[in-house]
């Protein structure tokens, strides 16, 4: 028998081998992506973490509502919106004591920050709407709520009356 020969039958010997060894996996099953809310304001969470706190249902909260893309009203002050990786805005009106006291952190889409900025300037309070997915949201009840928004984008922004 040829050198080939032999090569080609331990090649052979080699894939027959690999067809008999352990199954491969089944592919990982992803869960299935929320469906979009038909109500998704920020006073339409409110309501859902108000009932979870009654309730103990935070996990199906959090599964409804991360991952959904929103637009949302808010309020931008400068203080807490200096920069784009720390920016935090105002989605209830801010009065003591506080009904709601979380206010989202948002990630900005390419230049969406240079335009939150050219629309507000400095004078304040700026009135913004903004579309983003909710791609954080920490509500348990034993600790204050947390919200972060992803690849925001701004809708439009006004000076807000005195």
């Amino acid at each position: 028998m040829s050198h080939h020969c032999i090569v080609v039958l331990a090649l052979v010997a080699l894939a027959l081998g690999a067809c008999r060894g352990e199954p491969a996996p089944p592919p990982r099953a992803e869960p299935p992506a929320a469906p979009r809310l038909a109500a998704g304001t920020q006073a339409d969470l409110a309501r859902e973490l108000d009932a979870a706190e009654h309730t103990g249902t935070w996990s199906e909260v959090r599964r409804r509502w991360q991952g959904q893309r929103l637009r949302w009203h808010a309020t931008r002050y400068s203080a807490m919106c200096r920069v784009e990786g720390a920016c935090n805005v105002a989605v209830f009106p801010i009065q003591r004591p506080a009904a709601h006291g979380w206010m989202p952190r948002l990630g900005f889409a390419p230049g969406q920050f240079d335009a939150l900025v050219a629309a507000c300037g400095t004078r304040e309070p700026c009135e913004v709407t903004f579309e983003g997915t909710l791609v954080e949201l920490d509500a348990s009840g034993e600790r204050a709520t947390k919200l972060r928004f992803d690849n925001v984008t701004l809708a439009s922004a006004s000076l807000a009356a005195k």
